[in-house]
């Protein structure tokens, strides 16, 4: 009865290690969540209540230029974390919120992106598009460059 506990908690144990989905690359243990914009770009900070206003439709300036939200929605992961700790609201009152401002002001969405290297290439081409990443994803990117971390697991 203990061998097969023992062999039971073994297996998920190597169950939890396993990447998540086959021919997936295994993520750091620590995962960062930064925000990037294009090399050239002329911004050079933003706080944490610009990046959620931004993220809102709400206008956002910064070196005379007026801001672009580019949502990353590549990963299920990095969107909670961007959800909870940089919007601070649940994935569905978000929804609501951009669709009520920009019903109400006006405002645009911010573009989504599905695809990590589509987000780089945006980000890469438009010196006023701002968006967020895994750090290892960006790190070797010479077109990207990194304004701020934003939350670490």
């Amino acid at each position: 009865m203990i061998r097969s506990g023992v062999i039971a908690c073994l297996l998920l144990l190597l169950l939890a290690a396993a990447p998540a989905r086959a021919g997936d690359p295994p993520r750091p243990a620590e995962q960062t969540m930064v925000l990037i914009v294009g090399h050239d770009s002329p911004i050079v900070h933003l706080d944490v209540i610009d990046v959620r206003k931004l993220f809102l439709g709400l206008t956002v300036m910064s070196s005379g230029r007026q801001l672009r939200a580019l949502d990353n929605r590549s990963d299920a992961k990095l969107r909670e974390a961007f959800l909870q700790n940089v919007i601070a609201m649940p994935e569905r009152a978000y929804e609501r919120r951009l669709l009520s401002i920009t019903l109400q002001q006006g405002a645009h969405r911010p573009e989504a992106f599905e695809a990590t290297a589509a987000l780089l290439n945006a980000v890469a081409t438009d010196p006023s598009a701002v968006s967020i990443a895994w750090a290892a994803d960006v790190a070797t990117d010479r077109r990207i460059r990194v304004l701020r971390v934003l939350w670490r697991d």
